[in-house]
C-alpha cells in the first residue's frame, strides 16, 4: 500500500478531527480529506414513515444519486443500493438521512482506506448510523475518537459496530494505527497502540484502563508480573499528546473539503490542553499537565480559518458582537466570534499577554470578537489582586470573558474542590465589570447530591450576584455530567448506592437529571433551568433569573399541598420549611432587582 486514504467526516466544527488528519499528513503517513456529514432535509418518501427512516428530497441529492446507481452497477449489488427504478433503496435511504449524499460521493470517489468521526455525548444513534453508512459505500475501516470515546472506549466500540476507538489524545496513537498499517499482519500488533480499543479474534480489545480502578488490568492479578503498578505500565495509562507534538503540529486548512455549504456559529480553536485543577465533576480529559499553543501558532490558525473564511470555503456569521460594550465606535461593528477553548487560556499568562498583543496589531479584530475560557484564580496575583495587565488588556480588546465560576454557594464550590472560593470570585467580577463589557459566568445549580434547600441558596446567591453586575450573562446548566476518572463518576458507579438509580450505560450519564439524584430536585433544577436559558442574553437576563426562582417557589408550593396531610408531622414541617426559605429569598431577589433598574452605563 503505496498511500494510504484517510476520509474523516465531521458532523460540525472540524477543528478536532482537523488535528489528528494534519498531524498523519505532516508526518507523511497518510493522504486526508476532512468533510462535513451533512444529513440532508427530509421529504415524503413512499415506506419511509414505516421504517423511521428520513431521505434527502431535494436537487442537491441528484448527484449523489448518479455516483450511488453507478456504484451499484459496478459492484453488482443489484437491489441492495437501488431499486429497479433507479430510486434509492431503504438501506440507501436511510444512509443519505444519516451523512447525506455528498458525503456518501465522497465515500465513493476517494475510496477511503479509513474513514474517522468524533462521537460526543448525546451522539451515539447518529454514528451508529454513519457507521452503518460507511459499510454500505466502502471496505474502509471506521475509527472513532473524541470525548465519549475517550471515557468509555469499549462500550462506544461494541455497541457502534466501529473496527477501532481511540481514548484520549490521539495524534501519536493515531499515527502509530498508520505505520503500522502498512505491515503484514498488522491487527496482531494493535496491542502496542496505547488509548485503543479494537476488535480482534471475536473479541474486544482494550490497551488503555482509566487511572482510576474502574477496570483491572491483568497487572493487578498476575503476580508474575512483579506487582507492576498499573500507572506504569506503557500502554496502561491514558495518552495525551506531547507538548512537542503539539507545538510542531499546524492545522492544514486545505484538507477541509465541502465546507462551504456550512455555516458555523463561531470559529472554534483549541488553544491549549490540561488542567491543574482537581475539580470533582471534571472529566479530565487532557490530564494535569499542561500543554500550550504558542501565541504566533494560535493567530496562525486564526490566520488560517479567516483566509479560508475569504476565500468562501468555510462560511460564519456575523452579529453586532459589540453591542453591549460603552466603546460607541465597536458597538456597531459586525463581527463573528473566534473562541479559543482552553481548559483555562490564562492559566499560562506570558502566552495571553503575547496573543493580546499580536491580535492588537492584526485586522483580525476588525472581524471577529474573542471568547476565552478561565478560571477565577488566573486572573488573580498571589497576592490576591486581579492581574493589572491581563485586566488592562481585557478592557482594551474587550474579548468576552467565559468565567468557570460553578457556584455562589461556598459550601458548593468546597465540595466540588474547586480552586477559587467566593471572595475570589467577587473580586474578578467586580473588576470585570469596570471595563465596561459583557462577560459570562458558568454556573452549575446541582450535583448529584444537591438538596431542595441548597438549590434554592445556590439560585438566591446567582441571582443577587447577578442583579449587582447588569452585563453579567449566565450560561446554566441545572447538572454536572461526569466522565471518564471524576470523582463523581467514581462515587456513582462504586460506592454501592441503594436504589436502581446507579449509572448502567455511558448514555444514562447524558439523559437530563437522571434517576439518582433526588425527584423533587431534579424538577426543581428542570423547572429553573427552563427559565435560565434566557439569562445568557442581556436583554432577557434579568426576567430570566426572576422567572426561574419563581418557578422553583411554584413547584415548591405544588409539593406542600401534595404532601398535606398525607405525610407525617416530620414530612409537613420540613416543606413548610423549605417553603419559608424560598419566600424570604423571593423577597431578597425582588429588592435586589428593584435596586439594579438603571440604564447600563
Amino acid at each position: 500500500m503505496k498511500t494510504i486514504r484517510v476520509l474523516f467526516g465531521a458532523a460540525g466544527w472540524p477543528c478536532g478531527v482537523l488535528e489528528i488528519a494534519s498531524w498523519a499528513v505532516h508526518e507523511g503517513l497518510a493522504e486526508a480529506v476532512v468533510a462535513p456529514v451533512e444529513p440532508g432535509p427530509t421529504a415524503a418518501v413512499p415506506g419511509a414513515e414505516q421504517s423511521g427512516v428520513s431521505v434527502l428530497g431535494d436537487r442537491e441529492n441528484e448527484e449523489p444519486l448518479r455516483a450511488i446507481r453507478g456504484f451499484s452497477r459496478r459492484r453488482g449489488l443489484g437491489d441492495r443500493l437501488v431499486e429497479e427504478d433507479g430510486s434509492p433503496s431503504a438501506a440507501t435511504r436511510e444512509a443519505l438521512a444519516a451523512v447525506g449524499g455528498r458525503f456518501i460521493q465522497r465515500l465513493i470517489e476517494y475510496a477511503p482506506h479509513v474513514v474517522g468521526f468524533r462521537i460526543d455525548g448525546g451522539q451515539l444513534e447518529e454514528v451508529k448510523g454513519w457507521v452503518r453508512a460507511v459499510r454500505l459505500f466502502c471496505q474502509a475501516e471506521v475509527v472513532l475518537g473524541g470525548p465519549t470515546a475517550t471515557s468509555h472506549p469499549v462500550e462506544v466500540l461494541e455497541e457502534t459496530g466501529a473496527d477501532y476507538v481511540f481514548a484520549g489524545e490521539a495524534e501519536e496513537p493515531f499515527n502509530r494505527f498508520l505505520r503500522l498499517a502498512r505491515q503484514r499482519n498488522s491487527k496482531d500488533r494493535a496491542g502496542e497502540i496505547p488509548g485503543l480499543a479494537y476488535r480482534h479474534g471475536g473479541r474486544l480489545w482494550h490497551n488503555t484502563l482509566p487511572g482510576d480502578g474502574y477496570e483491572r488490568s491483568r497487572a493487578d492479578i498476575d503476580h508474575a508480573l512483579g506487582g507492576t503498578a498499573l500507572r506504569r505500565l506503557r500502554n496502561a495509562v491514558r495518552p495525551v499528546a506531547p507538548a512537542g507534538v503539539i507545538a510542531a503540529n499546524r492545522l492544514d486548512w486545505s484538507l477541509l473539503e465541502g465546507f462551504e455549504r456550512v455555516e458555523f456559529e463561531s470559529l472554534f480553536f483549541t488553544g491549549g490542553r490540561g488542567c491543574p485543577g482537581a475539580c470533582t465533576f471534571c472529566a479530565k480529559l487532557h490530564g494535569g499537565e499542561v500543554r500550550v499553543k504558542s501565541a504566533p501558532q494560535l493567530l496562525a490558525e486564526i490566520e488560517g480559518a479567516d483566509r479560508m473564511v475569504a476565500a468562501g470555503a468555510l462560511r460564519v456569521q456575523r452579529w453586532d458582537l459589540f453591542k453591549h460594550v460603552d466603546d460607541r465606535e465597536l458597538r456597531p461593528r459586525r463581527v463573528a466570534w473566534v473562541a479559543v477553548y482552553d481548559e483555562d487560556f490564562f492559566l499560562h499568562r506570558k502566552r495571553a499577554v503575547e496573543f493580546f498583543e499580536l491580535w492588537d496589531r492584526s485586522p483580525l479584530n476588525e472581524r471577529y470578537r474573542l471568547s476565552l475560557q478561565t478560571n477565577p484564580c488566573s486572573l488573580l496575583t498571589s497576592r490576591g489582586a486581579v492581574h493589572a495587565e491581563l485586566l488592562e488588556w481585557i478592557d482594551r480588546l474587550k474579548p468576552m470573558v467565559q468565567l468557570g465560576a460553578e457556584s455562589f454557594h461556598p459550601e458548593v464550590l468546597a465540595r466540588w474542590n474547586k480552586r477559587h472560593d467566593v471572595d475570589q470570585l467577587n473580586a474578578v467580577l467586580d473588576a470585570l465589570d469596570k471595563t465596561g463589557q459583557d462577560y459570562t459566568v458558568f454556573q452549575l445549580l446541582t450535583d448529584f447530591d444537591t438538596t431542595a434547600e441548597e438549590l434554592v441558596e445556590s439560585l438566591r446567591r446567582l441571582i443577587l450576584a447577578a442583579y449587582r453586575r447588569r452585563r453579567m450573562r449566565v450560561a446554566s446548566s441545572p447538572l454536572t455530567i461526569p466522565l471518564y476518572d471524576s470523582e463523581t463518576r467514581r462515587l456513582l458507579e462504586h460506592d454501592r448506592r441503594p436504589g436502581a438509580g446507579r449509572a448502567g450505560h455511558f448514555t444514562d450519564y447524558e439523559r437530563p437529571q437522571p434517576g439518582w439524584m433526588d425527584p423533587l430536585v431534579a424538577d426543581l433544577a428542570d423547572r429553573a433551568d427552563a427559565e435560565l436559558q434566557w439569562a445568557l442574553e442581556p436583554e432577557h437576563r434579568d426576567g430570566a433569573l426572576l422567572a426561574a426562582f419563581e418557578a422553583v417557589l411554584d413547584r415548591i408550593r405544588e409539593e406542600r399541598h401534595r404532601i398535606g396531610a398525607a405525610a407525617g408531622r416530620g414530612g409537613r414541617l420540613w416543606i413548610g420549611q423549605l417553603h419559608d426559605q424560598a419566600l424570604r429569598a423571593l423577597d431578597q431577589i425582588k429588592e435586589a432587582r428593584f435596586q439594579a433598574i438603571r440604564p447600563i452605563g
